[in-house]
């Protein structure tokens, strides 16, 4: 009878972490070897950004993604400097809206950026694209261990990833790591993508291990995104799922891939207000899910303030519009948790309700 008991609370408690199946849980070839032409690995490159007087704020130069071309980059900006090297996701580029926000505090706080070109590698079916993230990374990784031989110091390195970008940062710091025995001081995962990752192993995919500091944003845990809390610092926005948005006083859905950029979004306004994205600590994903974390408050923040030495889970409240944080009031609970917009939609009078006569009744 102890066994039965214990082995059905075994179940019940691993059960109730939160994490579903999920949208695509499995795709095919994902544990088999994927490699590149030679001619495709010739084709890589990054686009490398430096803070300047001229109009736009900022000059840039495109490199070649390997080790000779280490010496473009180290020609081009001081390597003694802090960096920040950022992997986007699917179907995205270098001249893409998003990341062209995305660096521009960085830039302003005097960061040199790397953005990795991967438009021209990813543009295929997704599956396809979700293979090419660990070639990709260890290629990076490759890269990055040469501009530590240049005088980069790892201390100095930082990586933001977004989707499958999160798990290609991943496999380029483990590489990093594997060739120089350094971490990088901080990577961070915006909505880490979840589709084709979920059921790998936890060494095979986005997590704690790759840096001294890693964090993760999460919008869409079921489905681009992932549920798993593997970072040291978690968030998940609104409990991880849909994000919240209205337009006056109607709802707008906001299903998969609107709640899957809004980590991009998020983080880009969280670096213009680096105290104001307060989540608070939940016990489980499962907790964070709905919010009810608010039980005992302990906080934290999004965004380059992230405070590391309070590692867990956190609930991460949002206003349905932007600018989207709450500051202090995000530490408050709110009345109908994660669906608080909700109840805007309706007047608080009575509701009249007309019945157009010119459509046929079902009798």
């Amino acid at each position: 009878m102890l066994i039965l008991f214990l082995t059905v609370s075994f179940v019940f408690v691993t059960a109730d972490d939160g994490p579903p199946d999920g949208f695509m849980s499995d795709c095919p070839g994902m544990t088999r070897n994927t490699t590149m032409s030679e001619e495709t690995k010739d084709s890589l490159t990054v686009l490398v950004m430096w803070p300047s007087d001229s109009w736009f704020g900022h000059d840039d130069a495109t490199c070649k993604l390997s080790v000779t071309g280490a010496a473009c980059v180290e020609k081009n900006i001081d390597l003694k400097k802090q960096v920040l090297v950022l992997i986007s996701g699917y179907l995205d580029a270098s001249f893409s809206p998003i990341v062209q926000t995305i660096v521009k505090p960085y830039l302003e706080r005097g960061k040199n950026i790397i953005v990795v070109e991967l438009f021209p590698i990813l543009v295929r079916s997704y599956p396809l694209a979700a293979r090419m993230t660990k070639p990709l990374g260890l290629i990076l990784g490759e890269f990055m261990a040469e501009l530590t031989r240049k005088g980069l110091r790892p201390e100095n390195l930082e990586m933001l990833g977004g989707s499958l970008g999160a798990h290609i940062a991943y496999y380029a710091a483990t590489k990093y790591h594997h060739i120089t025995n350094y971490k990088p001081a901080r990577l961070t995962g915006l909505d880490p993508a979840g589709p084709c990752f979920r059921n790998l192993p936890r060494e095979e995919r986005f997590n704690s291990g790759a840096a001294h500091r890693v964090d993760a944003l999460h919008t869409n845990i079921d489905g681009f995104g992932i549920a798993d809390a593997d970072a040291h610092v978690d968030f998940y926005a609104n409990g991880g799922e849909y994000q919240p948005y209205m337009m006056g006083n109607f709802i707008m859905p906001c299903f998969l891939f609107c709640s899957h950029v809004r980590a991009a979004i998020y983080w880009m306004v969280a670096n213009e207000n680096p105290d104001q994205f307060l989540g608070v600590q939940c016990a489980t994903v499962h907790h964070a899910r709905h919010g009810k974390c608010y039980d005992k408050i302990s906080s934290n923040v999004l965004g380059p303030d992230t405070n590391f030495t309070r590692p867990g889970i956190y609930y991460l409240p949002t206003t349905e519009n932007s600018p989207y944080y709450l500051g202090v009031k995000g530490l408050k609970k709110r009345e109908y948790a994660v669906n608080n917009y909700l109840l805007k939609i309706a007047p608080d009078k009575d509701l009249v309700l007309y019945i157009d006569f010119y459509f046929p009744r079902v009798i």
